[in-house]
């Protein structure tokens, strides 16, 4: 049996998701409720989840989902005019394009989250320190993707992953200041592969 303060959390959850479609921040549930306390709310929300009502999707930032509600959820596109295409090399001429991409195809989807780089030991894939990088959160990765590692369940790092034929995994920089790391493969856990990689200039 749920409390009234915990009934009242799912009717708030439920209504927020179907006039948004999208799940609350928990934030947005203790101003909904007028609750002070997050750590409170976040009492509430686990409840729930012991419950059975609602399951975390850790990795995103409205990481809440009704079960037995759909599990996608519906992003608003973003859309940029693609105007034509321009010469890395020798010259070309230019045409116009006018077609669109749609940014939200590239960048969302089911169990992917964004981290901000920090370091340069990933520069010579063009991956900066201050860049955004996309993950697909998963533990299976091929020979020569860009992962998110976690190495003896503490230390986290991003690098490209290389299966040896002894059984050992080598996390490999893209920088010749920094040695590669060669683990047995039972210390190394993969979070995530890199799909995507986003920077701005000022």
């Amino acid at each position: 049996m749920l409390t009234e303060r915990e009934q009242n959390t799912l009717d708030f959850i439920r209504n927020y998701v179907k006039k948004h479609d999208r799940s609350p921040l928990v934030s947005e549930i203790a101003d909904g409720l007028g609750i002070k306390s997050q750590g409170t709310t976040h009492r509430y929300i686990q409840a729930l989840v012991d419950e059975g009502f609602l399951e975390r999707h850790v990795g995103r930032t409205r990481g809440l989902r009704l079960v037995g509600e759909s599990d996608e959820v519906k992003v608003d596109a973003i859309r940029l005019p693609v105007m034509g295409k321009i010469a890395a090399g020798r010259l070309i001429e230019a045409v116009a394009d006018e077609s669109e991409i749609d940014l939200s195809d590239m960048f969302t989807g089911k169990g992917r989250f964004v981290l901000r780089v920090n370091g340069d030991s990933m520069i010579d894939k063009a991956i900066m320190s201050g860049d955004y990088v996309v993950v697909q959160s998963q533990s299976i990765a091929r020979h020569g993707d860009i992962v998110v590692a976690l190495v003896d369940g503490f230390d986290a790092t991003l690098k490209t992953l290389l299966f040896n034929s002894d059984g050992t995994v080598t996390l490999m920089p893209a920088n010749d200041q920094y040695e590669p790391v060669t683990l047995p493969a039972a210390r190394v856990r993969v979070q995530g592969v890199v799909v995507g990689q986003l920077r701005t200039y000022p």
